[in-house]
């Protein structure tokens, strides 16, 4: 009897704590993921994850860091802001600079990012200068001297060089002013510049007064956001071993998203609703249609590492990055995680 007795007390006991690890298995317990993200399209799939709890689901917590642009955010690489990061263009500097790390490819970000004029100028009324680029408007003679509002080591600044570029006109003979992507439209209305390098849903507030330039497909240059590590957090075992299933529940979402439009753009919208960003119900349409997430199936079919290198080697071209640096934007580009994850 007292050995049932102390049987029966063991078995108690053993719940109790089985009961208490359970307990303890709580969003406040899990591994954390600071993800860096801004009030914009490119982080919206964060956003449908932690609205739906799928990072508590799957064994981690997503703790989003708000920035305005990918600038910030390599800037707070160094202070240890983030472990993640949802960003465009500016994932470069990051790589060849901070020894940030690419993961993955989330989003085709090629559409969504114009330049634009107002109607009237002299650059408006030419076409295809370089008949290259036969859409393209403006030539060395409409564009020398203009100022020209851009939000650099961003996707808008690519935009800017490869339109520049494209009709002959050297960085020198323009006046470019840095701001961030608000205030480049912002001073674009204003009439405080010329020409404005505009991504999404900014170019689509524009009006009758104002006139596209160029895009970057009309540039021919293609790009995607990109999900990036620190190199801290590619060092830390506690954070790396749940990004795999990071990356799994992203894509799955994006597979979602892009399966159902109604879905995405609802999501979408929130996200901006949420952020305190605005945007119409025509401009979240648009940005939903030009940037399409990257689904599992065409994830696993990319080739990480070409694009990231060409991208690298174009801001080289431009004198944004010395050329030994794209050796470090392939070397610190790795599919490893996304193996993992599928």
């Amino acid at each position: 009897m007292k050995k049932m007795l102390l049987i029966l007390l063991v078995l108690v006991f053993s719940f109790t704590l089985f009961a208490n690890g359970a307990k303890e298995a709580t969003p406040g317990s899990l591994p954390v993921i600071r993800v860096a993200v801004m009030p914009f399209y490119i982080s919206s799939p964060i956003g449908y994850i932690i609205d739906n709890g799928l990072d508590v689901a799957n064994g981690f917590k997503i703790e989003p860091i708000m920035f305005p642009t990918g600038g910030p955010m390599n800037e707070a690489i160094a202070s240890d802001a983030y472990d993640v990061a949802t960003i465009g263009g500016a994932f470069v500097f990051g790589v060849a600079n901070f020894r940030a790390h690419v993961i993955a490819s989330h989003i085709n970000g090629t559409g969504g990012n114009e330049i634009w004029a107002k109607a009237g100028t002299p650059l408006a009324g030419v076409k295809g200068y370089n008949p290259s680029y036969p859409q393209v408007l403006g030539s060395p003679d409409t564009v020398k001297g203009l100022v020209i509002a851009q939000t650099t080591g961003t996707t808008a600044q690519l935009a800017i060089t490869s339109w520049l570029k494209a009709i002959g006109v050297a960085e020198k003979d323009v006046n470019i002013i840095h701001m961030d992507f608000a205030q480049c439209f912002q001073a674009f209305k204003a009439n405080s510049a010329d020409v404005a390098a505009l991504v999404s849903p900014y170019c689509f507030q524009t009006d009758s007064s104002m006139v596209k330039v160029a895009d970057l497909k009309q540039l021919g240059v293609q790009l995607y956001e990109e999900i990036t590590l620190t190199d801290k957090a590619y060092k830390n075992a506690e954070i790396t071993k749940v990004i795999p299933a990071f990356l799994r529940v992203l894509f799955q979402v994006n597979d979602t998203l892009e399966s159902d439009k109604t879905l995405k753009f609802n999501a979408v919208k929130k996200w901006y609703n949420d952020n305190g960003s605005s945007a119409t119900d025509e401009n979240i349409q648009a940005e939903c249609d030009l940037k399409p997430f990257v689904t599992t199936a065409e994830a696993k079919t990319m080739k990480l590492g070409d694009y990231e290198a060409l991208y690298a080697a174009f801001m080289v071209s431009q004198d944004k990055l010395a050329k030994d640096k794209v050796d470090v934007v392939r070397a610190n580009t790795t599919d490893e995680f996304l193996k993992k994850a599928f």
